[in-house]
């Protein structure tokens, strides 16, 4: 087998020892590609953090927090559109100092959509229009039996002041569940604060012992059994800060 001969230039080329500066360059390429590698790793490190972070706190919220656990939150600007209306209606029912709470509860209700917007066709003040879901067709209507029906309820409750959330809770069950039925419940059971529990029993009684589907977007939010919502009051006073008044 023939191999070529390299010429004496040629020997000489590929034999050639590296020069200082070569050696230096090669030292900086070594230490660039070594930071580089370093940089890497520490981007690697902080991603696997947050996302173990991430994995902590997913966890938590799974297993630490139940479904009614609500933060606060602000009223839209659909509701708080309508706060001189609801301020001129409540200072005819007295409840001037009440106008936060019934936008607060008109959040929950509807935020603000919709013509009956406290959602109190159903409700025993509405004498003009069909009592169904939705049968109130005039907001101001509507506000009108709405604040009504608050008062009734907060009157049942004993309510003393904008910050007396004891008695605001079981007002606002009470506006939920129907005043007059809910508060003869906790009189016969000697109830005389609110609770998850006790508004889950109420709610068993006055649905027949129907449970709501699982898979009913309702359930956890609203309560296993299929009467109104068994968290009314945490849903209506995320939207309410006194304080902040």
């Amino acid at each position: 087998m023939n191999h070529k001969k390299l010429h004496k230039h040629q020997i000489s080329r590929y034999n050639k020892p590296m020069s200082t500066k070569d050696i230096s360059n090669k030292e900086r390429r070594n230490k660039q590609r070594q930071k580089e590698r370093e940089q890497q790793v520490i981007r690697q490190k902080m991603f696997l953090g947050a996302a173990a972070l991430i994995l902590v706190f997913l966890i938590w919220k799974l297993f630490f927090t139940s479904p009614g656990d609500v933060g606060l939150q602000s009223i839209n600007s659909a509701c708080e559109a309508y706060r001189s209306q609801v301020e001129e209606v409540a200072a005819d029912y007295g409840m001037t100092d009440y106008v936060d709470l019934i936008l607060a509860l008109m959040m929950q209700e509807s935020s603000g959509q919709g013509a009956d917007v406290m959602q109190s066709s159903e409700g025993a003040f509405n004498t003009l229009y069909p009592q169904v879901p939705g049968g109130i067709t005039d907001v101001a209507y509507s506000i009108q039996c709405g604040i009504q029906e608050l008062k009734y309820s907060m009157d049942k409750a004993g309510v003393q002041s904008p910050t007396d959330f004891k008695r605001i809770r079981l007002a606002l069950q009470g506006y939920n569940f129907g005043a007059d039925s809910y508060f003869s419940y906790l009189e016969d059971h000697n109830i005389t604060s609110w609770s998850f529990e006790s508004a889950k029993e109420f709610a068993r009684i006055a649905s027949g012992n129907t449970k709501r589907h699982e898979e009913d977007p309702l359930h956890d939010p609203a309560g296993p059994w299929d009467y109104g919502d068994q968290r009314y009051p945490e849903h209506v006073l995320r939207y309410y800060h006194p304080e902040e008044s």
